[in-house]
Protein backbone atom coordinates (compact mmCIF):
# COMPACT_ATOMS: atom_id res chain seq x y z
CA UNK A 1 0.00 0.00 0.00
CA UNK A 2 1.89 3.38 -0.98
CA UNK A 3 2.14 6.42 0.87
CA UNK A 4 -0.53 8.31 -0.46
CA UNK A 5 -3.11 5.12 0.07
CA UNK A 6 -2.22 5.11 4.22
CA UNK A 7 -3.31 8.84 4.31
CA UNK A 8 -6.20 7.84 2.94
CA UNK A 9 -6.59 5.62 5.55
CA UNK A 10 -5.61 7.98 8.10
CA UNK A 11 -7.92 10.75 7.21
CA UNK A 12 -10.87 8.32 6.58
CA UNK A 13 -9.65 7.07 10.51
CA UNK A 14 -10.06 10.80 11.69
CA UNK A 15 -13.10 11.36 10.78
CA UNK A 16 -14.96 8.26 12.19
CA UNK A 17 -12.74 8.75 15.26
CA UNK A 18 -14.05 12.30 15.59
CA UNK A 19 -17.63 11.17 15.18
CA UNK A 20 -17.57 8.48 17.48
CA UNK A 21 -15.53 10.83 19.94
CA UNK A 22 -18.48 13.17 20.02
CA UNK A 23 -21.49 10.11 19.60
CA UNK A 24 -20.53 7.55 21.78
CA UNK A 25 -17.03 7.56 23.38
CA UNK A 26 -17.94 11.14 25.42
CA UNK A 27 -21.49 10.03 26.43
CA UNK A 28 -19.94 6.75 27.70
CA UNK A 29 -17.36 8.61 29.48
CA UNK A 30 -20.27 10.74 31.03
CA UNK A 31 -21.96 7.34 31.91
CA UNK A 32 -19.05 5.98 33.24
CA UNK A 33 -18.03 8.85 35.76
CA UNK A 34 -21.58 8.91 36.91
CA UNK A 35 -22.38 5.14 37.09
CA UNK A 36 -18.77 4.28 39.16
CA UNK A 37 -20.06 7.07 42.03
CA UNK A 38 -22.11 5.05 45.16
CA UNK A 39 -24.92 4.75 43.30
CA UNK A 40 -23.11 1.93 41.26
CA UNK A 41 -22.57 -0.23 44.59
CA UNK A 42 -26.22 1.06 45.88
CA UNK A 43 -27.69 -0.27 42.42
CA UNK A 44 -25.75 -3.60 42.84
CA UNK A 45 -27.19 -4.28 46.33
CA UNK A 46 -30.89 -3.15 45.41
CA UNK A 47 -32.39 -6.93 45.36
CA UNK A 48 -34.90 -5.58 42.69
CA UNK A 49 -32.19 -4.17 40.32
CA UNK A 50 -30.41 -7.37 40.58
CA UNK A 51 -33.64 -9.33 39.70
CA UNK A 52 -34.07 -7.43 36.76
CA UNK A 53 -30.35 -8.15 35.98
CA UNK A 54 -30.77 -11.79 36.12
CA UNK A 55 -34.14 -11.69 34.72
CA UNK A 56 -31.58 -10.43 31.51
CA UNK A 57 -29.49 -12.98 31.46
CA UNK A 58 -32.19 -15.65 31.63
CA UNK A 59 -33.55 -14.02 28.73
CA UNK A 60 -30.60 -13.83 26.57
CA UNK A 61 -29.56 -16.96 27.77
CA UNK A 62 -33.12 -18.91 26.97
CA UNK A 63 -33.75 -16.94 23.44
CA UNK A 64 -29.95 -17.96 22.30
CA UNK A 65 -31.02 -21.68 23.65
CA UNK A 66 -34.04 -21.26 21.93
CA UNK A 67 -33.08 -19.99 18.96
CA UNK A 68 -29.97 -22.50 17.89
CA UNK A 69 -31.94 -25.37 18.44
CA UNK A 70 -33.87 -24.57 15.85
CA UNK A 71 -31.70 -22.85 13.61
CA UNK A 72 -29.41 -25.57 14.12
CA UNK A 73 -31.12 -28.23 12.00
CA UNK A 74 -32.55 -25.66 9.51
CA UNK A 75 -29.00 -24.36 8.53
CA UNK A 76 -28.61 -28.30 7.57
CA UNK A 77 -31.64 -28.18 5.62
CA UNK A 78 -30.54 -25.35 3.67
CA UNK A 79 -27.57 -26.85 2.60
CA UNK A 80 -29.79 -28.86 0.03
CA UNK A 81 -30.85 -27.10 -3.21
CA UNK A 82 -34.80 -27.30 -3.89
CA UNK A 83 -37.01 -24.80 -5.09
CA UNK A 84 -37.89 -21.78 -3.70
CA UNK A 85 -34.52 -22.22 -1.40
CA UNK A 86 -33.28 -18.61 -1.84
CA UNK A 87 -36.51 -17.07 -1.65
CA UNK A 88 -36.78 -18.92 1.93
CA UNK A 89 -33.23 -17.76 3.03
CA UNK A 90 -33.82 -13.97 2.05
CA UNK A 91 -37.45 -14.34 4.19
CA UNK A 92 -35.64 -15.66 6.89
CA UNK A 93 -33.92 -12.40 7.28
CA UNK A 94 -37.19 -10.41 6.88
CA UNK A 95 -37.64 -9.92 10.93
CA UNK A 96 -34.37 -8.19 11.01
CA UNK A 97 -35.57 -4.79 9.42
CA UNK A 98 -39.47 -4.95 11.45
CA UNK A 99 -39.36 -2.36 13.80
CA UNK A 100 -40.15 -3.50 17.38
CA UNK A 101 -43.78 -2.15 17.68
CA UNK A 102 -44.59 -3.24 14.60
CA UNK A 103 -43.73 -7.06 15.71
CA UNK A 104 -44.99 -6.21 19.40
CA UNK A 105 -48.24 -5.55 17.88
CA UNK A 106 -48.34 -8.23 15.56
CA UNK A 107 -47.86 -10.65 18.68
CA UNK A 108 -50.67 -8.99 20.56
CA UNK A 109 -52.92 -9.41 16.95
CA UNK A 110 -52.31 -13.17 17.51
CA UNK A 111 -51.40 -13.92 20.29
CA UNK A 112 -52.74 -10.79 23.23
CA UNK A 113 -55.76 -10.21 25.11
CA UNK A 114 -57.76 -9.17 21.38
CA UNK A 115 -55.98 -12.10 19.67
CA UNK A 116 -57.43 -13.96 16.59
CA UNK A 117 -56.68 -17.24 18.67
CA UNK A 118 -58.16 -16.29 21.81
CA UNK A 119 -54.97 -17.58 23.70
CA UNK A 120 -53.95 -14.13 25.67
CA UNK A 121 -50.01 -14.58 26.60
CA UNK A 122 -49.64 -11.07 27.12
CA UNK A 123 -46.95 -10.85 30.35
CA UNK A 124 -45.91 -14.18 30.18
CA UNK A 125 -41.96 -15.85 29.56
CA UNK A 126 -43.11 -17.47 26.83
CA UNK A 127 -43.96 -14.97 24.27
CA UNK A 128 -41.05 -13.14 24.78
CA UNK A 129 -38.74 -16.07 23.70
CA UNK A 130 -41.57 -16.32 20.94
CA UNK A 131 -40.99 -12.85 19.98
CA UNK A 132 -37.17 -13.20 19.99
CA UNK A 133 -37.32 -16.35 18.10
CA UNK A 134 -39.41 -14.59 15.66
CA UNK A 135 -36.49 -11.41 15.41
CA UNK A 136 -33.50 -13.75 15.51
CA UNK A 137 -33.83 -16.99 13.69
CA UNK A 138 -32.49 -15.11 10.43
CA UNK A 139 -29.96 -13.98 12.02
CA UNK A 140 -28.81 -17.43 13.00
CA UNK A 141 -29.25 -18.77 10.10
CA UNK A 142 -27.04 -15.83 8.59
CA UNK A 143 -24.10 -17.30 10.61
CA UNK A 144 -25.19 -20.97 10.54
CA UNK A 145 -25.77 -21.76 6.90
CA UNK A 146 -22.67 -20.38 4.72
CA UNK A 147 -20.67 -22.45 7.22
CA UNK A 148 -23.34 -25.65 6.63
CA UNK A 149 -22.45 -25.13 3.38
CA UNK A 150 -18.44 -25.61 3.04
CA UNK A 151 -18.95 -28.82 5.52
CA UNK A 152 -19.54 -31.16 2.38
CA UNK A 153 -15.98 -32.07 1.45
CA UNK A 154 -14.70 -32.82 5.23
CA UNK A 155 -17.86 -34.94 5.70
CA UNK A 156 -17.10 -36.90 2.19
CA UNK A 157 -13.45 -37.08 3.31
CA UNK A 158 -14.66 -38.69 6.85
CA UNK A 159 -16.66 -41.00 5.22
CA UNK A 160 -14.49 -41.90 2.45
CA UNK A 161 -11.88 -42.87 5.52
CA UNK A 162 -14.80 -45.47 6.91
CA UNK A 163 -16.59 -43.05 9.10
CA UNK A 164 -20.12 -43.69 9.29
CA UNK A 165 -23.01 -40.57 8.62
CA UNK A 166 -23.49 -40.45 12.21
CA UNK A 167 -19.47 -40.49 13.20
CA UNK A 168 -18.03 -38.31 10.10
CA UNK A 169 -20.55 -35.54 11.75
CA UNK A 170 -20.04 -35.49 15.01
CA UNK A 171 -16.15 -36.72 14.81
CA UNK A 172 -16.09 -34.18 12.22
CA UNK A 173 -18.76 -31.95 11.09
CA UNK A 174 -19.70 -30.50 14.52
CA UNK A 175 -16.57 -29.44 15.83
CA UNK A 176 -15.86 -27.70 12.58
CA UNK A 177 -19.44 -26.02 13.57
CA UNK A 178 -18.99 -25.68 17.11
CA UNK A 179 -17.33 -22.09 16.53
CA UNK A 180 -20.19 -20.46 13.92
CA UNK A 181 -22.82 -21.90 16.65
CA UNK A 182 -21.38 -19.95 19.47
CA UNK A 183 -20.86 -16.84 17.11
CA UNK A 184 -24.94 -17.19 16.33
CA UNK A 185 -25.56 -17.74 20.59
CA UNK A 186 -23.58 -14.86 21.34
CA UNK A 187 -25.08 -12.26 18.90
CA UNK A 188 -28.51 -13.66 19.73
CA UNK A 189 -27.67 -13.07 23.36
CA UNK A 190 -26.62 -9.73 23.15
CA UNK A 191 -29.56 -8.51 20.95
CA UNK A 192 -32.11 -10.34 23.96
CA UNK A 193 -29.86 -9.26 26.63
CA UNK A 194 -30.08 -5.49 25.71
CA UNK A 195 -33.80 -5.69 24.34
CA UNK A 196 -36.02 -2.59 25.34
CA UNK A 197 -39.38 -2.26 22.86
CA UNK A 198 -40.05 -5.99 23.74
CA UNK A 199 -39.81 -6.34 27.00
CA UNK A 200 -41.37 -2.61 27.62
CA UNK A 201 -44.53 -3.53 24.98
CA UNK A 202 -44.79 -7.27 26.14
CA UNK A 203 -43.88 -8.35 29.11
CA UNK A 204 -45.21 -6.12 31.81
CA UNK A 205 -43.73 -5.14 34.93
CA UNK A 206 -42.65 -8.80 35.43
CA UNK A 207 -40.72 -9.24 32.84
CA UNK A 208 -38.88 -6.13 32.57
CA UNK A 209 -35.19 -6.15 31.86
CA UNK A 210 -32.45 -4.33 33.01
CA UNK A 211 -32.73 -1.85 29.84
CA UNK A 212 -36.46 -1.36 30.48
CA UNK A 213 -35.38 -0.62 34.32
CA UNK A 214 -33.02 2.60 32.72
CA UNK A 215 -35.64 3.95 30.68
CA UNK A 216 -38.18 3.52 33.39
CA UNK A 217 -35.65 5.36 36.42
CA UNK A 218 -35.18 8.31 33.44
CA UNK A 219 -38.96 8.73 32.32
CA UNK A 220 -40.04 8.63 35.83
CA UNK A 221 -37.92 9.22 38.42
CA UNK A 222 -35.18 11.35 36.57
CA UNK A 223 -32.90 9.12 38.87
CA UNK A 224 -30.12 9.74 36.19
CA UNK A 225 -26.83 8.27 39.07
CA UNK A 226 -29.22 5.21 39.19
CA UNK A 227 -29.69 4.36 35.53
CA UNK A 228 -26.04 5.26 34.74
CA UNK A 229 -25.45 2.68 36.91
CA UNK A 230 -27.21 0.07 35.62
CA UNK A 231 -26.55 1.13 32.15
CA UNK A 232 -22.92 0.36 33.39
CA UNK A 233 -23.37 -3.30 34.48
CA UNK A 234 -24.98 -3.91 31.23
CA UNK A 235 -21.95 -2.40 29.34
CA UNK A 236 -19.74 -4.39 30.90
CA UNK A 237 -21.94 -7.90 30.41
CA UNK A 238 -22.27 -6.69 26.58
CA UNK A 239 -18.47 -5.94 26.51
CA UNK A 240 -17.94 -9.42 27.85
CA UNK A 241 -19.93 -11.28 25.29
CA UNK A 242 -18.43 -9.20 22.56
CA UNK A 243 -14.99 -10.31 23.84
CA UNK A 244 -16.02 -13.90 23.84
CA UNK A 245 -17.32 -13.09 20.21
CA UNK A 246 -14.70 -12.15 18.90
CA UNK A 247 -12.26 -14.38 20.03
CA UNK A 248 -13.53 -17.47 19.03
CA UNK A 249 -11.75 -19.71 16.66
CA UNK A 250 -12.36 -20.23 12.70
CA UNK A 251 -11.60 -22.59 10.71
CA UNK A 252 -10.82 -22.64 7.27
CA UNK A 253 -12.74 -24.62 4.60
CA UNK A 254 -13.05 -24.87 0.85
CA UNK A 255 -16.19 -23.04 -0.94
CA UNK A 256 -19.60 -25.46 -0.90
CA UNK A 257 -22.84 -25.04 -2.18
CA UNK A 258 -26.10 -26.47 -2.11
CA UNK A 259 -25.90 -30.40 -2.17
CA UNK A 260 -29.03 -32.32 -4.62
CA UNK A 261 -31.58 -33.87 -2.53
CA UNK A 262 -34.32 -36.19 -3.54
CA UNK A 263 -37.77 -35.44 -3.26
CA UNK A 264 -36.79 -31.41 -2.70
CA UNK A 265 -40.35 -30.47 -2.85
CA UNK A 266 -40.89 -32.27 -0.02
CA UNK A 267 -38.59 -29.89 1.58
CA UNK A 268 -39.81 -26.90 -0.15
CA UNK A 269 -43.25 -27.65 1.13
CA UNK A 270 -41.93 -28.47 4.66
CA UNK A 271 -39.98 -24.85 5.13
CA UNK A 272 -42.60 -22.84 3.65
CA UNK A 273 -45.45 -24.44 6.19
CA UNK A 274 -42.69 -23.71 8.75
CA UNK A 275 -42.55 -20.21 8.02
CA UNK A 276 -45.99 -19.52 7.37
CA UNK A 277 -46.32 -20.57 11.14
CA UNK A 278 -43.61 -18.53 11.88
CA UNK A 279 -45.02 -15.57 10.29
CA UNK A 280 -48.29 -16.03 11.49
CA UNK A 281 -47.92 -12.66 13.30
CA UNK A 282 -47.77 -10.48 10.75
CA UNK A 283 -50.28 -12.32 8.77
CA UNK A 284 -52.93 -11.61 12.04
CA UNK A 285 -51.61 -7.67 12.04
CA UNK A 286 -52.71 -7.49 8.76
CA UNK A 287 -55.97 -9.34 9.10
CA UNK A 288 -57.11 -7.33 12.26
CA UNK A 289 -56.40 -3.63 10.79
CA UNK A 290 -59.27 -1.70 10.36
CA UNK A 291 -59.17 1.04 7.02
CA UNK A 292 -61.47 3.39 9.40
CA UNK A 293 -58.85 3.29 12.26
CA UNK A 294 -55.76 4.66 9.93
CA UNK A 295 -58.65 7.24 8.71
CA UNK A 296 -58.63 8.45 12.10
CA UNK A 297 -55.37 8.08 12.50
CA UNK A 298 -54.44 10.79 10.05
CA UNK A 299 -56.89 13.29 11.59
CA UNK A 300 -56.68 12.56 15.04
CA UNK A 301 -56.88 15.35 17.53
CA UNK A 302 -56.05 12.91 20.46
CA UNK A 303 -52.55 11.62 19.48
CA UNK A 304 -50.10 12.94 16.56
CA UNK A 305 -51.40 12.76 13.34
CA UNK A 306 -50.70 10.07 10.69
CA UNK A 307 -49.41 12.87 8.47
CA UNK A 308 -46.97 14.19 10.85
CA UNK A 309 -45.69 10.92 12.25
CA UNK A 310 -45.20 9.76 8.66
CA UNK A 311 -43.16 13.19 7.76
CA UNK A 312 -41.27 12.83 10.63
CA UNK A 313 -40.18 9.34 9.95
CA UNK A 314 -39.36 10.18 6.14
CA UNK A 315 -37.48 13.41 7.15
CA UNK A 316 -35.10 11.90 10.07
CA UNK A 317 -34.37 9.09 8.01
CA UNK A 318 -33.07 10.35 5.15
CA UNK A 319 -30.92 13.01 7.04
CA UNK A 320 -29.58 10.69 9.57
CA UNK A 321 -28.77 8.31 6.49
CA UNK A 322 -26.91 11.13 4.51
CA UNK A 323 -24.79 11.07 7.53
CA UNK A 324 -24.65 7.43 8.02
CA UNK A 325 -23.67 6.86 4.68
CA UNK A 326 -20.49 8.67 4.41
CA UNK A 327 -19.46 6.96 7.86
CA UNK A 328 -20.26 3.72 7.13
CA UNK A 329 -17.94 3.87 3.49
CA UNK A 330 -15.31 5.73 5.39
CA UNK A 331 -15.27 2.87 8.49
CA UNK A 332 -15.04 0.68 5.37
CA UNK A 333 -12.30 2.20 3.62
CA UNK A 334 -10.28 2.65 6.95
CA UNK A 335 -10.80 -0.81 7.95
CA UNK A 336 -10.55 -2.47 4.57
CA UNK A 337 -6.13 -1.98 5.03
CA UNK A 338 -6.33 -1.88 8.93
CA UNK A 339 -7.59 -5.05 10.91
CA UNK A 340 -7.47 -3.71 13.97
CA UNK A 341 -10.25 -1.07 13.41
CA UNK A 342 -12.62 -3.90 13.52
CA UNK A 343 -13.66 -2.72 16.63
CA UNK A 344 -14.95 0.15 16.00
CA UNK A 345 -17.75 -1.47 13.87
CA UNK A 346 -18.91 -3.35 16.66
CA UNK A 347 -18.70 -0.38 19.66
CA UNK A 348 -21.93 0.91 18.55
CA UNK A 349 -23.75 -2.78 18.06
CA UNK A 350 -22.61 -3.35 21.94
CA UNK A 351 -24.28 0.11 23.10
CA UNK A 352 -28.09 0.03 23.53
CA UNK A 353 -30.11 2.98 22.07
CA UNK A 354 -30.95 3.36 25.50
CA UNK A 355 -27.91 3.95 26.59
CA UNK A 356 -27.00 6.48 23.80
CA UNK A 357 -29.66 8.59 24.96
CA UNK A 358 -28.86 8.78 28.31
CA UNK A 359 -25.39 9.44 27.56
CA UNK A 360 -26.25 12.26 25.42
CA UNK A 361 -28.54 14.02 28.39
CA UNK A 362 -25.65 13.56 30.32
CA UNK A 363 -22.77 14.59 28.09
CA UNK A 364 -24.95 17.55 26.15
CA UNK A 365 -27.58 19.02 28.36
CA UNK A 366 -27.46 22.45 26.19
CA UNK A 367 -28.81 20.41 23.17
CA UNK A 368 -31.67 18.60 24.52
CA UNK A 369 -34.19 20.21 22.18
CA UNK A 370 -31.63 20.15 19.03
CA UNK A 371 -32.25 17.35 16.34
CA UNK A 372 -28.75 17.02 16.29
CA UNK A 373 -28.51 14.61 19.03
CA UNK A 374 -31.65 12.52 17.59
CA UNK A 375 -29.90 12.26 14.32
CA UNK A 376 -26.56 11.85 15.14
CA UNK A 377 -27.97 8.62 17.31
CA UNK A 378 -29.49 7.08 14.38
CA UNK A 379 -26.37 7.26 12.28
CA UNK A 380 -24.58 5.85 15.12
CA UNK A 381 -27.03 2.71 15.14
CA UNK A 382 -27.07 2.42 11.40
CA UNK A 383 -23.41 3.12 9.87
CA UNK A 384 -22.19 -0.04 11.29
CA UNK A 385 -25.08 -2.09 9.61
CA UNK A 386 -24.05 -0.27 6.03
CA UNK A 387 -20.14 -0.79 6.92
CA UNK A 388 -20.22 -4.59 7.84
CA UNK A 389 -22.27 -5.59 4.46
CA UNK A 390 -19.52 -3.15 2.19
CA UNK A 391 -16.20 -4.08 4.15
CA UNK A 392 -16.05 -8.05 2.67
CA UNK A 393 -16.58 -6.36 -0.97
CA UNK A 394 -14.14 -3.81 -0.23
CA UNK A 395 -11.93 -6.28 0.87
CA UNK A 396 -12.46 -9.01 -2.06
CA UNK A 397 -11.45 -6.52 -4.59
CA UNK A 398 -8.20 -7.01 -6.43
CA UNK A 399 -5.77 -3.84 -5.09
CA UNK A 400 -4.37 -4.14 -8.63
CA UNK A 401 -7.90 -2.57 -10.00
CA UNK A 402 -6.91 0.55 -8.59
CA UNK A 403 -3.64 0.71 -8.79
CA UNK A 404 -3.94 0.32 -12.66
CA UNK A 405 -6.60 3.23 -12.60
CA UNK A 406 -4.29 5.41 -10.35
CA UNK A 407 -0.66 4.69 -12.71
CA UNK A 408 -3.18 5.94 -16.16
CA UNK A 409 -3.35 8.89 -14.09
CA UNK A 410 -6.48 9.08 -12.17
CA UNK A 411 -6.77 10.41 -8.77
CA UNK A 412 -7.93 8.50 -5.72
CA UNK A 413 -11.29 10.01 -5.89
CA UNK A 414 -11.84 9.68 -9.45
CA UNK A 415 -10.23 5.91 -9.06
CA UNK A 416 -12.74 4.94 -6.55
CA UNK A 417 -16.02 6.58 -8.38
CA UNK A 418 -15.06 5.32 -11.61
CA UNK A 419 -13.61 1.65 -10.82
CA UNK A 420 -14.06 0.25 -7.37
CA UNK A 421 -17.65 2.35 -6.95
CA UNK A 422 -19.66 0.31 -9.51
CA UNK A 423 -18.66 -3.13 -8.46
CA UNK A 424 -19.22 -2.31 -4.79
CA UNK A 425 -22.64 -0.67 -5.78
CA UNK A 426 -25.22 -4.77 -4.90
CA UNK A 427 -22.98 -4.63 -1.36
CA UNK A 428 -23.98 -0.71 -0.52
CA UNK A 429 -27.63 -1.25 -1.85
CA UNK A 430 -27.69 -4.18 1.18
CA UNK A 431 -25.90 -2.13 3.46
CA UNK A 432 -27.98 0.71 3.00
CA UNK A 433 -30.90 -1.38 2.75
CA UNK A 434 -30.36 -2.48 6.48
CA UNK A 435 -29.19 1.04 7.34
CA UNK A 436 -32.43 2.69 6.17
CA UNK A 437 -35.18 0.26 7.57
CA UNK A 438 -32.94 0.36 11.63
CA UNK A 439 -33.22 4.47 11.31
CA UNK A 440 -37.12 4.12 10.07
CA UNK A 441 -38.36 2.04 12.89
CA UNK A 442 -35.57 2.82 15.73
CA UNK A 443 -37.51 3.01 18.91
CA UNK A 444 -35.27 3.56 22.06
CA UNK A 445 -33.20 6.34 21.54
CA UNK A 446 -36.10 8.34 20.03
CA UNK A 447 -38.34 7.38 23.14
CA UNK A 448 -35.34 8.69 25.82
CA UNK A 449 -34.77 12.23 23.42
CA UNK A 450 -38.42 12.39 22.90
CA UNK A 451 -39.67 15.60 22.09
CA UNK A 452 -43.91 15.89 21.27
CA UNK A 453 -42.88 18.21 18.00
CA UNK A 454 -40.49 15.09 16.87
CA UNK A 455 -43.05 12.03 17.03
CA UNK A 456 -42.45 9.70 14.26
CA UNK A 457 -44.40 6.75 13.88
CA UNK A 458 -42.93 4.61 15.89
CA UNK A 459 -43.29 6.95 19.22
CA UNK A 460 -47.15 7.82 17.55
CA UNK A 461 -47.71 3.93 17.88
CA UNK A 462 -46.46 3.85 21.52
CA UNK A 463 -48.59 6.73 22.01
CA UNK A 464 -51.67 5.07 21.41
CA UNK A 465 -50.79 1.94 23.19
CA UNK A 466 -50.28 4.32 26.38
CA UNK A 467 -54.19 4.91 26.49
CA UNK A 468 -56.53 2.15 27.37
CA UNK A 469 -59.81 1.64 24.44
CA UNK A 470 -60.38 -0.36 21.61
CA UNK A 471 -59.86 2.41 19.24
CA UNK A 472 -56.62 3.94 20.07
CA UNK A 473 -55.83 -0.22 19.95
CA UNK A 474 -57.29 -0.22 16.65
CA UNK A 475 -55.51 3.62 15.33
CA UNK A 476 -51.88 1.04 16.81
CA UNK A 477 -52.70 -1.43 14.69
CA UNK A 478 -53.08 0.43 11.60
CA UNK A 479 -49.59 2.07 11.82
CA UNK A 480 -48.15 -0.48 12.89
CA UNK A 481 -49.17 -2.37 9.42
CA UNK A 482 -48.26 0.40 7.64
CA UNK A 483 -44.85 1.08 9.11
CA UNK A 484 -44.44 -2.91 8.35
CA UNK A 485 -45.17 -2.45 4.87
CA UNK A 486 -42.35 0.92 4.65
CA UNK A 487 -39.87 -1.20 6.03
CA UNK A 488 -40.72 -3.93 3.55
CA UNK A 489 -40.88 -2.06 0.82
CA UNK A 490 -37.74 -0.48 1.37
CA UNK A 491 -35.98 -3.60 2.11
CA UNK A 492 -36.68 -4.91 -0.93
CA UNK A 493 -36.72 -2.24 -3.41
CA UNK A 494 -32.65 -1.80 -2.44
CA UNK A 495 -31.97 -5.48 -1.69
CA UNK A 496 -33.87 -7.37 -3.72
CA UNK A 497 -32.00 -10.41 -2.79
CA UNK A 498 -28.39 -8.78 -2.70
CA UNK A 499 -27.85 -9.96 0.79
CA UNK A 500 -28.10 -13.94 0.27
CA UNK A 501 -27.04 -16.02 3.25
CA UNK A 502 -25.74 -18.95 0.81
Amino acid sequence: MGGRGKQETRVLGALLLSFLAFALFYPLARILLLGLGTGFWEALGNPYYLGRYLFSLQYGLLSALLTLALAFPLAFLFRFRFPGREALLALSTLPFVLPTPVVALAFMALLGPRGLLGVDLYGTLALLLLVALFYNLGLALRVLVPVALRLRGALEAARVLGATPYRAFFRVGLPLLLPALGSAGLLVFIYAFSAFGVPLLLGGGRYATLEVEVYTLLAHRLAFAEAAALTLLQLFTLALAALLYLRLPTYPLPPGGPEPVGRPWALTLGLSAFFLLLYAPLLALFLEVDPGALARAWASEDFTPLPVALGNSLRFTLLAFSLALPLGVAYAGAARERGGLDLLGLFPLMVSPVAVGLGYLLAYPSLRGSLALLLAAYALLAYPLLARALLPALRSLPKSLLEAARVLGATPLRAFLRVELPLLLPALASGSALALAAILGEFGASLVLWRPEWTTLTLAIYERLGRPGEGPYREALALAALLALLSGLLFYLLDRGRGRIG
